[in-house]
């Protein structure tokens, strides 16, 4: 994909460290404008208004969280030298998903995509980077069936999706009042995915 115009990525990528800092909503244009030393004049021929730079930024940071999942996914499955070492692996990826420090991460992510509820543009190029990801694990899970470690009755894009939404639905249990442990979910997790996948 061509990357844009410098002055449109400068000024997403100011976006991005000032919602990573603030969030979306905890500093204004002229915030955005000071630190990033564009004109407002520039901010206007690349973007519709304030709301497009942070919609595009959110998108920016949703696709990176995106490829930080992928890479990590393909990375560790693919090493595997057997269908025991692939549940290893399984079981440290779920554990990694799931554990503390990816809580902002999560949160994040659900946040962005919530945001995309009332703009059909904001919500499309989410779409774009979601299907990479949902693409991404598909190739993997099809790769391991050719391995005979998976189900060939299983749905590639079915399984990345689930994949995906173990860890996304632990948002959940981010907020709630008397939390599970992560030990306990990912023996739930575990116990699903391998009743799913090696089943013949």
């Amino acid at each position: 994909m061509p990357k844009s115009h410098p002055t449109k990525e400068l000024l997403i990528e100011t976006a991005v460290q000032l919602i990573d800092e603030f969030g979306p909503q905890g500093f204004t244009v002229d915030v955005l404008l000071e630190k990033s030393k564009i004109s407002k004049g520039s901010l206007y021929h690349h973007f519709t208004d304030f709301g497009d730079v942070i919609e595009q930024a959110q998108v920016a940071r949703f696709g990176r969280s995106v490829d930080e999942d992928a890479e990590q996914l393909v990375a560790l499955l693919m090493s595997s030298t057997s269908l025991d070492d692939m549940f290893s692996k399984i079981h440290l990826l779920v554990s990694n998903a799931t554990g503390e420090s990816r809580a902002k991460v999560r949160l994040d992510r659900a946040a962005i995509i919530g945001g995309a509820r009332h703009s059909e543009k904001f919500a499309q190029a989410l779409s774009v980077e979601q299907q990479r990801l949902t693409d991404a694990f598909a190739d993997l899970i099809h790769e391991l069936q050719n391995r005979g470690w998976i189900s060939q009755q299983v749905d590639p894009r079915a399984a990345g999706t689930f994949i995906q939404a173990y860890s996304l639905g632990y948002v959940l249990n981010d907020i709630t009042a008397s939390p599970i442990s992560s030990d306990a979910w990912t023996q739930i997790v575990e116990s699903v995915i391998r009743s799913l996948f090696t089943a013949k």
